[in-house]
């Protein structure tokens, strides 16, 4: 019986998420599509518990996840967040090569 409760316990351990991680995330949501000449969008809805400055940037890449150089993007954003209210940012991707994203904050 000891060994099957310390079993279960390393299980949640191992499957358990560290919400501490998520405590001070800024991003609510991210939503992507293809427009309609065929580039990818991305909407990023940044929100905050209270008022805070951030820097975000977006890296794109081929389906190969290769990187494609976009000098739009290649700097970070700084954007100021207000306590309880939605911060909305669209990029779009330069050309139809761009399959993919990553977003950094910091």
């Amino acid at each position: 019986m000891k060994k099957i409760i310390i079993l279960l316990l390393s299980f949640m351990c191992l499957f358990s998420q560290d919400v501490s991680q998520f405590k001070h995330s800024n991003v609510k949501s991210v939503k992507e599509r293809i427009n309609d000449v065929g580039l990818l969008e991305v909407q990023i809805t940044f929100y905050s518990l209270v008022n805070k400055k951030i820097s975000y940037k977006i890296e794109w890449f081929d389906k190969d996840g290769f990187a494609v150089k976009n000098t739009i993007d290649e700097n970070y954003q700084n954007i100021r967040l207000l306590s309880g209210q939605d911060y909305i940012v669209q990029k779009v991707a330069t050309n139809e090569r761009i399959k993919k994203y990553k977003i950094y904050i910091k």
